[in-house]
């Protein structure tokens, strides 16, 4: 039997100094070792650990949660083991929904260990009232403890003090007080250095070619190069370099003054999982916290010189077909897009200042040719998967009949089952009343019940096909098949359309076009049945 073991920390766990020790990963994987080896039911199994750390339980959104459970949903999991309930969901709706419908429903048997459940004392029955209440408690000690920690944050910001688990690049945290800032002799002079170019009228992407001259690490680069082990910039490409977009985000950070600014976000919460832009006046701006690397006309200078630059911006639209799609193949870079000239076009514009990239540098790529050869191989894909599934439901049409009809037929023959059930208990009444003889009991009783054995057989196969169609009808292909058949019949393609069935465009020197589909295995096998 597979056992899928799940431990989660969220941040608000490892930040708050009032939370136990006991929380803790190592912890919490000792304390469900100790159990499985104490439960010889449990010992013998193969066993895979799925860990979270630094995520809410309050929703979905946990990488290892998600693998795990699309695990699960394929049928690789026989047992899941987690410390609590408040390890595995903090809603108590959707734990409920778990324990009460889908762990069932997949024949997976749920332990958590202090809680003392085992979903296999529930069989045929709810998790009962205690079950609830803790659901109910756990959710509410969420929505405490999230607003316990805002109320510790707003404090900490109102004093102008840095909260963040890093320091700032430009800067590091003061070893003799951790929410005060003080300049980083191998960042400050980098920070300081862009800020004067900015000022002296240096476009931004001529800055970046000049860093990159130099050799300068990036921001991210730098960060990894001070902690290996951590997660963040994790996924940054090794094509990294200075770009437009990292020069601007360094001049337009207030932060470089020597002013502490925060609250420029609203905070995630259950009913608000997005992060999102507070208005400028909400900010909690606190002069003079830290060692200044420019001086506020400096940074009013920069933010002149950043608008010159950036004065059409604005004037784009934002909603176009190959928004967000067009990425380099080399670098894996979103492409930038020129939409002021007559013919629209992109470039790999963040490795233009880069003179050892070997990405396609100069090179426009306009934006209707690869439009247009997007469409054609999307259309021409779609076309084929439609024609495909109404093969398939012809056949399913044929073959095994329709829902309503076999749903008809196992009712009916359930009730033939129960009457041959009610026959052959009055065949031994007439027996015992020595009404028949033995021998015309025995007769009739082999009769019935080999028409008994014909029935459930007929009732199992009937059952199987009623599965294969249900299976079908909520299958993700039929919900791909109506989107197929709108986007062909649609004149008029928009982005959500193409972002429907496309993750991305890659584009290469030469105008070589690869595009990586979504639903790539559906496709696929429809290309092998064509």
């Amino acid at each position: 039997m597979n056992l899928f073991i799940y431990i989660r920390l969220s941040s608000a766990d490892k930040d708050l100094k009032f939370k136990t020790e006991s929380e803790s990963i190592s912890n919490q994987r000792a304390l469900l070792r100790r159990y499985i080896d104490t439960h010889s039911d449990l010992s013998g199994c193969v066993s895979e650990e799925f860990v979270d750390d630094g995520y809410s339980g309050t929703n979905a959104d946990r990488p290892a949660f998600e693998r795990m459970i699309e695990r699960v949903k394929n049928g690789e999991a026989d047992i899941i083991i987690c410390k609590d309930f408040s390890r595995f969901f903090r809603d108590y709706v959707e734990i409920g929904d778990y324990l009460e419908r889908i762990f069932p429903f997949l024949g997976v048997r749920f332990i958590s260990v202090n809680d003392n459940y085992d979903s296999d004392n529930y069989k045929g029955t709810t998790s009962g009232m205690e079950v609830v209440m803790k659901y109910i408690v756990y959710s509410s000690y969420s929505r405490d403890l999230s607003q316990k920690v805002k109320t510790v944050m707003q404090a900490k910001h109102k004093k102008g003090q840095w909260v963040g688990a890093y320091a700032p690049y430009g800067y590091k945290k003061d070893p003799n007080n951790k929410n005060h800032l003080v300049p980083d002799p191998n960042t400050a002079p980098i920070v300081r250095r862009i800020f004067n170019l900015a000022q002296s009228g240096t476009k931004t992407s001529d800055i970046a070619l000049a860093l990159n001259k130099d050799k300068i690490l990036t921001p991210s680069e730098y960060f990894r190069s001070l902690h290996p082990d951590s997660k963040r910039f994790a996924g940054t490409s090794e094509q990294n370099c200075w770009n437009t977009a990292n020069i601007k985000r360094i001049l337009k950070t207030r932060l470089y003054t020597g002013d502490m600014v925060s609250n420029t976000r609203k905070w995630k919460s259950i009913d608000n999982p997005r992060s999102e832009k507070n208005d400028e006046s909400q900010w909690i701006i606190v002069p003079n916290c830290h060692e200044a690397i420019v001086t506020d006309e400096e940074f009013e200078k920069a933010q002149t010189a950043i608008r010159k630059y950036n004065r059409n911006e604005n004037t784009a639209p934002k909603d176009y077909p190959m928004r967000s799609l067009i990425t380099c193949g080399v670098c894996g870079r979103a492409m930038l897009r020129h939409p002021q000239s007559k013919r629209k076009y992109y470039v790999c514009d963040r490795s233009l200042p880069n003179p050892d990239t070997a990405c396609p540098v100069k090179e426009k790529f306009y934006e209707k040719d690869i439009e247009d050869v997007v469409v054609r191989d999307l259309r021409e894909k779609l076309r084929l998967f439609v024609d495909n599934q109404k093969r398939l439901r012809e056949a399913d049409k044929s073959t095994l009949g329709t829902e309503t009809n076999i749903r008809a037929n196992i009712d009916r023959s359930e009730k033939l089952l129960k009457q041959k059930a009610f026959e052959r208990k009055s065949t031994y009444e007439r027996y015992v009343d020595e009404l028949i003889t033995k021998d015309e009991f025995l007769f009739i009783k082999d009769k019935l019940s080999g028409e008994e054995e014909t029935l459930r057989t007929g009732i199992s196969q009937l059952q199987e096909k009623l599965q294969v169609i249900v299976a079908q009808k909520n299958d993700s292909t039929i919900c791909l098949a109506d989107k197929a058949e709108d986007f062909l019949s649609e004149q008029n393609i928009t982005n959500e359309m193409l972002l429907y069935f496309i993750n991305k465009v890659k584009v290469y020197s030469g105008n070589k076009i690869e595009i990586e589909y979504r639903f790539k295995d559906i496709f696929e096998n429809v290309l092998k049945t064509k």
